[in-house]
């Protein structure tokens, strides 16, 4: 299978990063070029050998996606149609929502855009076969009249081992990791589980990129320790240590907080979002709940079940790259 991935960046450290990582490695054994806007340092930058990269501003793609002024739609009208000569066929190509739009510069019978827990504006409907939802309840994101498909992203280990962060953590704690870039993130009810929670919030969140404006209450809040810009091994051991891992986001395209609290964390607590609006998510340890105040914390912890004893198929690798051969053969199209 011959695929051509278009995306924001490869490296960085998140999300999006680490989908187009885990798409890439899941892939290893097929013919994958990579388009980019940025090629990064970080975890999520190394790739396979036999991948092909190359950045949206390399002679072979540039100008090839969507760009504003004249300049860009000369680019696309002479340029695009010399492209498709060009280029092989591929079998299926996928856009995230950061990628430049390479689709009317291939030949691919099908074209996949993923929405990255964005709304698909209804202007690229006629430039792809489908959405390709990272879970279910990312209908959402579905413009009236367009075709989707379930398509979630392979999850591999967030590292090879666990590795303590350098400061002081509790004996004890619950553990949340989210960056406070948007109130969907659950961030105005953080406080209030501060204060109500039976023991302290280890509050993992990123800098590296972009430094968000932390309210002063959760800042400074006594029973919640932050953990700045945490490696992916230091990431593990918390999750590995904590009495519960909870998510008070309201919205998530796919969810890779929680997600890897299912495959590390021995109690987990969220709303049915992203990858816990898939039924199979739904596994030992896990408790759902519509709003904060639904949570109740002997409960949650008395669910607590071994990560060992859960059902992860659904996060395979091997899962992810059949389902894409189903797709990309799939002759209802």
């Amino acid at each position: 299978m011959r695929v051509l991935i278009s995306a924001g960046w490869l490296g960085g450290a998140g999300g999006a990063e680490r989908a187009l990582y885990s798409m890439v490695r899941a892939l290893e054994v097929e013919e994958v070029q990579v388009v980019v806007r940025e090629h990064l340092d970080g975890p999520w930058s190394r790739v396979p050998s036999a991948t092909r990269v190359a950045t949206s501003e390399s002679v072979m793609w540039y100008g090839a996606g969507h760009q504003a002024g004249v300049k860009g739609r000369v680019l696309q009208l002479v340029a695009n149609p010399i492209r498709r000569m060009l280029t092989r066929r591929y079998d299926v190509y996928i856009q995230t929502m950061a990628g430049a739009n390479l689709a009317s510069a291939v030949r691919a019978p099908v074209r996949l855009v993923i929405p990255s827990g964005n709304v698909v504006p209804a202007a690229m409907r006629a430039h792809f076969t489908a959405i390709a939802m990272q879970a279910p309840d990312n209908t959402r994101f579905v413009p009236p009249g367009m075709k989707s498909t379930l398509l979630p992203p392979p999850v591999f280990d967030l590292a090879p081992r666990a590795e303590a962060p350098s400061q002081d953590i509790p004996d004890e704690f619950l553990l949340t990791v989210f960056n406070p870039y948007d109130p969907i993130k659950g961030l105005s009810d953080l406080a209030r589980a501060a204060d109500e929670a039976p023991l302290p919030i280890v509050w993992c969140h990123s800098e590296a990129t972009v430094r968000f404006e932390i309210p002063e209450e959760l800042l400074l809040h006594d029973r919640i320790v932050h953990v700045t810009d945490a490696s992916p091994e230091q990431l593990r051991y918390l999750y590995e240590r904590c009495a519960a891992y909870f998510s008070l986001s309201l919205s998530e395209g796919f969810g890779w907080s929680t997600a890897d609290a299912l495959r590390y964390s021995q109690a987990v607590v969220t709303r049915a979002v992203g990858v816990f609006s898939n039924p199979a998510a739904q596994q030992p340890g896990v408790t759902l709940v519509s709003s904060p105040q639904e949570i109740c914390w002997d409960s949650v912890l008395a669910s607590a079940a071994p990560p060992g004893t859960r059902d992860l198929s659904l996060l395979e690798p091997s899962r992810f790259r059949a389902r894409l051969h189903d797709i990309a053969h799939d002759a209802d199209w």
